[in-house]
């Protein structure tokens, strides 16, 4: 009855005082430079919306066939979960539509899409790129997918899966219908960046031809470059693994992490010619992002590789023209996946707790990471 009164006669009651504080708390977090929540279970890949306000981050809870997969949105800002779509299969690789409001969800080892409206969360079905094959014991296996890149102009999707061959599929976002099956003359087609202007997609693996150049209208490889290092398209003779690919558009150059070297590979796109090695600065080197307001190159290195599992990674930031160091950030354990804000000033991270108990930060139910670091 008190309540009713004030409202009629036009007062106000202050808030209560958890909302105050959980206010105050939320402005402290939106303002710090840097930002670390941990809060998720088998953390991959991270990308942001055009309108700067979220993040989509992909998750799964474990490797069991039936697990399901999960998207969270968070706050761009604060990191805070605001949103946690399920998905019917385990969710690894996110591409984005803006213009269609369309999230597209790698299931890698399902070899196939998961179509979400990334407004409202419903998800809108499965796109099966890969046949179901089985082995000698009858099991059922997938060629799996990995990178996912939105067309947004010819509202198409690209999908790269690192088998030996490698394969590309070009996907018909308004049918959610597979276009072009492309089988690289390589093996390990993993990365892969996407030219608006020119309508070129470009792939990144191992083997002689280290990135290839298709068309995806024709669904023809139009271009290959290669570095000469490797004499044939095997596992043994393949000198590099270019795992991710990010691409200058203006400056038509092309920068591809190399998980074999640890270094990055600057290639010129009208030339075909690789024209500079950068090293990274650590082991474990796996992603690697454009940021053309800045005219920076971002690297992540997870610190860590099979031979040497107990080390710790981070993010190295370059000059875009003369690739001097300007920043590195340690970011222990394992950085994964790169992403920017549109407005290219605030960097995401990914961040991996290491799975072995040999490591000496492992820790039993550690959770995974996103951080969220300004730029200016």
């Amino acid at each position: 009855m008190l309540a009713a009164v004030l409202l009629l006669s036009g007062c106000q009651t202050a808030a209560p005082a958890h909302q105050a504080a959980a206010s105050g708390a939320q402005a402290v977090l939106a303002t710090a430079p840097q930002l670390r929540q941990d809060a998720f279970k088998g953390i991959y890949e991270i990308t942001s919306t055009a309108d700067g306000a979220s993040v989509f981050v992909a998750s799964i809870n474990g490797f069991d066939r039936q697990n399901a997969g999960f998207v969270h949105r968070l706050d761009a800002r604060t990191l805070q979960t605001v949103q946690t779509i399920q998905v019917p299969r385990r969710a690894f690789a996110l591409g984005l539509n803006n213009t269609t409001q369309t999230l597209y969800v790698g299931n890698t080892m399902e070899g196939s899409l998961s179509v979400v409206d990334a407004g409202s969360g419903i998800v809108k079905g499965v796109i099966q790129l890969a046949q179901p094959q089985k082995n000698d014991q009858g099991e059922e296996s997938f060629a799996h997918t990995r990178k996912v890149i939105a067309d947004e102009t010819h509202n198409r999707v690209f999908v790269t899966s690192p088998g030996q061959p490698g394969l590309v599929w070009i996907v018909d976002g308004a049918t959610n219908t597979l276009t072009h099956t492309i089988t690289s003359d390589g093996i390990w087609t993993a990365g892969a960046a996407y030219d608006p202007l020119g309508n070129r997609l470009y792939v990144s693996q191992g083997g002689v031809h280290e990135i290839l150049a298709i068309d995806p209208d024709s669904g023809k490889v139009v271009q290959a470059l290669s570095t000469g290092d490797s004499k044939a398209n095997t596992a043994e003779a393949s000198r590099h693994f270019f795992i991710n690919l990010a691409i200058d558009v203006k400056g038509q150059r092309l920068f591809a992490a190399d998980g074999n070297t640890n270094q990055l590979y600057v290639a010129d796109i009208a030339s075909g010619q690789f024209v500079r090695t950068v090293p990274v600065g650590g082991v474990g080197t796996l992603d690697v992002i454009y940021n053309a307001r800045r005219n920076e190159v971002v690297a992540s290195h997870r610190g860590a590789t099979h031979g040497q599992p107990d080390g710790t990674g981070g993010v190295t930031v370059f000059d875009g023209s003369t690739f001097a160091v300007k920043r590195r950030f340690e970011l222990p354990v394992h950085p994964n996946s790169l992403a920017l804000s549109p407005d290219g000033q605030t960097l995401y991270v990914t961040v991996k707790a290491p799975h072995g108990e040999q490591h000496a930060a492992f820790r039993k139910d550690g959770l995974d990471s996103v951080v969220r670091i300004d730029l200016r």
